[in-house]
């Protein structure tokens, strides 16, 4: 069986229970904070997790012929961080760091229901990155990644209401709607959830790409050494935002660290989930696994909030099962 399938539905499903219970504490608290602490907290879990493998890949010029004194230049530094998987992993956390920062600011000037489609269509990215390497998949394959996509689409659409309030948000979506009489930017709305797809997606080959690259480099690396380049870049970009901002996101969180913490460690584990798929599926298809969390936060905001889901919702959930089911029967 090929554990890339299971992998990669658990990343989503694992990314989809952190957004929502992320979501209900960004109700309570700013979404920065919430955001800043919870990665911090999959940080020092990631830490410990890293501690128990044991060492790391080796360093820089330990196989080096000319011997371990011998002085090391910037390139061989660039070569070592490239083969061991972790400037994959920092390239990762780049472009899933910015990719929030777009998709927060986007909800902030526009409408969840054109942001959160738009942004959920990064799992193209993948498919075109696979597509354009060889690694394309096979017609079951190729159909159950569109019905997933197109499930994911329409259930990241949020049902319009009378009242014009927006949903509840999610941790990947906790910013509120505009405020009564703010101008929609549309055209700078679709441009930031566009840049926000395109994060999400660039994440997914970042990360496919470190795993490839500690798998065929005997670094004696291993998938949690690119997820925590991943971390450390992501968390860099939010900090610099919060100092650049609103320091007060910085703040502890109080007795609520518990379930940020939980959120975080929540994320750490999808996107280890996520990283060890990769080394075993097809980039294309595991990436559109991975970007099935809408759903699972969907379901959970049905099941536990009582929240209706609209006509176009409920297609979307028996669209991304038929593609999960396509993808698994490939």
């Amino acid at each position: 069986m090929n554990l890339g399938i299971p992998l990669g539905l658990s990343s989503g499903l694992c990314w989809g229970a952190a957004d929502f219970f992320g979501g209900i504490q960004s109700r309570r608290l700013p979404a920065l904070t919430v955001a800043f602490w919870s990665q911090l907290a999959g940080a020092l879990g990631l830490a410990v997790a890293l501690a128990i493998e044991g060492p790391g890949p080796a360093g820089p010029g330990s196989g080096s012929s000319s011997g371990p004194g011998a002085a090391l230049g910037l390139g061989a530094a660039v070569a070592w961080a490239l083969e061991s998987g972790i400037a994959w992993g920092l390239a990762a956390g780049v472009g899933g760091g910015c990719a929030l920062v777009l998709f927060y600011r986007g909800l902030a000037e526009g409408t969840m229901s054109v942001v959160a489609p738009i942004s959920a269509c990064g799992a193209v990215v993948p498919v075109a990155a696979a597509v354009l390497t060889g690694n394309q998949p096979g017609a079951p394959a190729a159909l159950g990644i569109l019905a997933a996509v197109a499930g994911v689409v329409l259930v990241s659409r949020a049902r319009p209401s009378r009242a014009g309030p927006h949903p509840p948000s999610t941790a990947r979506s906790p910013v509120g709607p505009p405020a009564a009489g703010t101008p929609v930017r549309s055209g700078l709305v679709v441009a930031m959830a566009l840049g926000s797809a395109l994060g999400f997606g660039l994440f997914y080959v970042f990360v496919d790409a470190g795993t490839a690259a500690a798998g065929t480099s005997g670094s004696q690396s291993s998938p949690l050494w690119v997820i925590a380049g991943a971390r450390v870049s992501s968390l860099a970009i939010l900090s610099t935002i919060a100092l650049c901002g609103r320091r007060s996101a910085l703040r502890w969180p109080g007795r609520r660290i518990g379930a940020v913490a939980l959120v975080g460690i929540g994320d750490t584990g999808a996107n280890l989930l996520f990283a060890y798929a990769a080394t075993t599926g097809n980039l294309a298809v595991v990436g559109v696994l991975g970007s099935l969390y809408p759903v699972a936060t969907v379901i959970l905001a049905r099941w536990l909030l009582g929240e209706r889901l609209s006509g176009g919702q409920n297609a979307g959930v028996v669209l991304a099962l038929t593609g999960v089911g396509l993808l698994a029967a490939a």
